[in-house]
Formats: C-alpha cells, structure tokens, sequence
C-alpha cells in the first residue's frame, strides 16, 4: 500500500497526465490512480484542489493554474491546508456516531424502563449530526451553510450563539440535492414522529416496542450505509446492532396507551408510511426491518453447535437453493437498470465490464451462478448478484 506522500506523487502524475491529454475524469478515477477513498478525494477536491481543478456537468478537468505547480510545490501546497481530521464536519461525524452507538447500548440494556423512548430520541439527534456533517462536507466545511437564517441574516439564539437548520430542513436539503432518497427521508421522519408523541405512551405499549425495534433497525442500516458512503467510515469497532424484540406476539399483546384513538391514529400513519415503500427498488436502504428468532426445544442443556462433517450421524439442516439465493437479488441486465438511474456518467462500455469481472473473481462476495434447470447437469449457468456489488460500483461512478 502506498504512504500518505506517495498517494500525493501519484495524484500529481494523474493531473499531469490529464493535463497533458486534456481529457475529463471524475473521483473514481482519481481513486483508483492514487489509491485514497471517495471521503478523502471528496474532501481534497473541496479543500486542496479547488484552484487547479474545474467541475462541469461532464466531468472535471485540470485548469491552467496547474501550470505554476512543479512536484516539489504541489506537495508543499498540500501540506500547508489543515489535516482532514480537524475539519468540522469530521467533529460532527464522531458525534454522531457517538450517539447511534449510545442509542445502541440503552436500547439492549436487560431492563431499561424508557428503552424506546430513548432510543429515538438519541438516533434522532445520530441523524441529525449526520446530514450536517455531509452537508458541511458539500460546502468545504464552511459551518455557514448550516446556519438557519432569516431574511439573509443568522439567526442568534438566547445565548447569542448562531441557531443552526433542523433536521427536518437538513433532510430536504439533502433529498432535493439526491443525496438522500424517500425512504431515508421517510424512515427519519417516522423516528421523529416517535420521539416527539411517545410522551402519548408508557412503556408497557409492546406495539409500540416492536413499531420502533423495526423502524430503528433499517435506520441503522441505513446510518452506516450512508456513513461509509460519504465519509468512508470503519464501523468494525463496533457491534452494530439491536437486540430482537422476540418475545411478544402480536395476538398476545394489549395496549396501555394514554389516549386510544391516539395510538391508533398514529399507528395507522405509521403503517401507511411503511406500506407506501412496499416496491421500492433499492435494496441498500429501508424504511423497516424485522428481525425474527425462534425458541426451539433441545434434550441438551446448550444450543447445538453446526459444523461441515461427512458424519453420517450429525444433525441434519437442510437449506434449499431458494433460501442461498436471497442474498443474490439482482441478475446482470437488472443491475444495468439501476446503475444507469444511480450514476450521472454510467456506461455500459468495456470499462464497466473490466470492474464488473474483477467482483466475480471474488466469488460469493458479490455473485452467485445458479444453473437454470437445476436437474440437468449440462444445463447453462445464470449469474445472480448480491447487493454489496452496487456499494462496489460506487466508488468508480458518480451518483445522480
């Protein structure tokens, strides 16, 4: 892998070259000629760039300016601007990491009496922090451009400190940009409507219980997605997840709900929200997701363990090829589909073939070959595709 100062030598070559051939590129082919992530490229382009690279609506481009720098200059261009580590948006992005992951640890507490309440209370402010910190990030952490304004002016709290935009206003402006889309927006907004009306509800409501454990576990999913997407953030430090909520039954559970037509009114939102995303077509975000457990009976005092074995006496598990096939969604032309209605500059062209060829070489990381008659051993191979491919191809694509 190469060190911080080369990854600076090769991005002047790369500008050089373009330079040179006066040809557009874009941030995945700065990565893959330097070697840093999309966050970091992102984050130069906005911060140490700006005066040598020029951005239209067909590609960027290395301007004349780039003439008064020689490799020794360049370099010492880009260690006189501050580490990235110390931009504002970096502060907010721990932040709220640091709350999701708090929201986490109240909400798997063994006994905790304001388990859900809290939980929505603290992911709300994780999201919050989160879209200020990429809308901070699109507008070269000038802290400007989250400031609420009236009539041009800053608005100053009691304090005389400036008040900054809600999160309701940092979600349209990031879903009127395409950064975010509906079901996001959606699945944020709901966690709000949770967090301001469950002073309507004591905690004994298990409807609610599981209403919050399937909205908060798709906002999870969708906070990290996002998280590393924008800012290329490590989350194998943590345990990312909630425990499932598997023991009430819906037939078994009764309401303790201050106000009845309240809860009513507002479960029957809930539900309306979520069934309006029923077709919804991307598969990397959600607007609710269940987890499902059960308790099965055992003569052993611990689970039994599932190992590989050619023993003809260990238990048996059968898994269909239905069930391997859940996680491969997408077939070859289906993916096509959605790239050309995710990125700008998508072709489908030999370079997008070449990337497309090194994720299959990775096996069942990306894709899955199914034979279409099964029965038939000289039957032909189809190729199914999981998910993870489309985080893939966002590095080497420009989103809409």
């Amino acid at each position: 892998m190469n060190k911080p100062e080369d990854k600076t030598d090769l991005a002047f070559s790369f500008f050089t070259k373009m330079k040179r051939e006066g040809k557009l590129f874009n941030f995945g082919d700065i990565e893959d000629a330097t070697g840093w992530s999309r966050a970091s490229v992102r984050t130069y382009f906005s911060k140490k760039w700006g005066t040598i690279l020029t951005k239209n609506e067909d590609g960027i481009f290395v301007n004349n300016k780039f003439d008064n720098f020689t490799l020794k200059t360049f370099k010492q261009h880009h260690s006189q601007t501050e580490a990235i580590n110390n931009f504002f948006f970096n502060i907010l992005l721990n932040k709220a990491v640091t709350a999701s992951v708090t929201a986490i640890e109240v909400y798997n507490k063994p006994d905790f009496k304001f388990r859900e309440e809290s939980f929505s209370i603290l992911m709300v402010n994780a999201w919050e922090l989160l879209l200020k910190a990429r809308i901070l990030q699109l507008n070269d952490d000038n802290i400007n451009s989250i400031y609420y304004k009236n009539k041009g002016e800053t608005v100053l709290s009691n304090s005389g400190n400036p008040k900054t935009i809600s999160i309701t206003k940092a979600i349209s402006i990031l879903q009127s940009s395409g950064e975010i889309n509906s079901i996001i927006a959606d699945n944020i907004l709901l966690l709000i409507l949770i967090r301001d009306e469950c002073v309507h509800f004591i905690n004994e409501d298990n409807e609610l219980s599981v209403k919050v454990q399937t909205l908060g576990t798709a906002s999870l999913k969708n906070f990290m997605t996002l998280a590393m997407q924008w800012f290329d953030y490590n989350f194998n430090q943590f345990n990312f997840y909630l425990m499932p909520v598997s023991f009430y039954h819906l037939t078994d559970m009764c309401s303790f709900s201050v106000d009845n037509n309240f809860r009513e009114n507002m479960f029957q939102y809930l539900n309306s929200v979520e069934h309006a995303h029923d077709n919804d077509e991307d598969d990397n975000f959600s607007i609710s997701l269940k987890l499902e457990t059960k308790l099965v009976k055992t003569t052993s005092a611990e689970a039994m363990q599932i190992r590989l074995t050619d023993d003809p006496n260990a238990p048996e598990l059968q898994i269909n090829e239905e069930d391997a096939l859940k996680n491969f969604p997408h077939t070859y032309n289906g993916l096509c589909d959605l790239f050309r209605k995710r990125y700008s500059n998508f072709k489908q062209n030999k370079d997008f073939n070449k990337i497309m060829r090194s994720l299959q070489t990775q096996g069942e990381k990306f894709c899955k070959q199914r034979k279409l008659d099964p029965n038939n051993p000289k039957s032909i191979y189809k190729t199914f595709y999981s998910s993870r491919i489309v985080e893939e191809l966002d590095k080497h694509y420009l989103k809409v």
